[in-house]
């Protein structure tokens, strides 16, 4: 928990980052992995905001819609294994210059796995690096 002073300025920007890997030691992901959307495939009007309510305050998050997936660009990484791989995306930056300020991301039914593979057991942390 970072706490501010009343005289403390805003950091310049901010990166929410997210860091996902597989926690299963025996066998790679083979159900329902991971996958990031290209950020330059979406465009804020192909999202939408979503309020989240909790007993001390207001969150917000967008969500993307269903319309325009053709124009979307998926990407996985199929059979990950652990402890040897981790997937690092940028998920939010107050930054929007360069590109990129969400990275959308989501399990999904991938067709190729087999029919009976284990449940896919995994970890996402979020950091965040504040530039002052």
């Amino acid at each position: 928990v970072v706490t501010r002073s009343p005289g403390d300025r805003k950091p310049r920007r901010y990166c929410m980052i997210n860091v996902w890997r597989s926690l299963d030691t025996e066998a790679p992901v083979l159900q329902r992995p991971l996958a990031v959307c290209d950020a330059s495939s979406v465009h804020l009007a192909d999202t939408w905001d979503y309020v989240m309510l909790f007993p001390d305050r207001t969150g917000h998050n967008l969500a993307l819609h269903n319309g325009h997936v053709a124009q979307h660009h998926w990407w996985y990484f199929p059979r990950m294994t652990a402890p040897d791989e981790a997937l690092v995306f940028k998920v939010f930056d107050s930054h929007s210059g360069d590109g990129g300020q969400f990275v959308f991301h989501t399990a999904f039914d991938d067709p190729t796995s087999p029919p009976h593979a284990p449940p896919r057991r995994s970890v996402e942390a979020r950091t965040v690096a504040i530039w002052d």
